[in-house]
């Protein structure tokens, strides 16, 4: 599929990669900086409202390379049934934060209200 194609097919591109990137774990925020676009250029991508063609087709090659995959790939791909995300990967936090002792006890308790809704849900 050529990128003047994929041009024309804006809302189903953006429609496939929303779900190649829930399926892979990602944020909005981390996907764009591993992918390094900005954040607004990528929720222009995700809404399929970017009318600039050059604009599209250099960030859309950015992200199939960080994604190892071509543009059919992306356009034929279909979300893993069965599979669940086992990592959520964000870069929100510094690198050096390190949590309070009252934030980790609202943490751990989080956690543990995570583990009894797996149980009963």
């Amino acid at each position: 599929m050529t990128f003047d194609e994929l041009f024309e097919q804006r809302s189903r591109v953006a429609y496939k990669l929303k779900e190649c990137i829930r399926d892979r774990g990602y944020t909005k925020i981390s996907f764009s900086k591993k992918a390094e676009i900005s954040r607004p250029t990528l929720d222009r991508l995700l809404n399929g409202s970017i009318d600039s063609k050059t604009t599209f087709d250099r960030h859309l090659k950015k992200i199939l390379k960080m994604l190892n995959m071509s543009a059919d790939d992306l356009m034929f791909y279909s979300v893993r049934q069965g599979r669940t995300v086992t990592a959520v990967y964000s870069q929100n936090a510094p690198e050096d934060h390190e949590m309070s002792d009252n934030a980790r006890k609202q943490y751990d308790l989080l956690l543990d209200i995570v583990d009894l809704c797996a149980i009963y849900y």
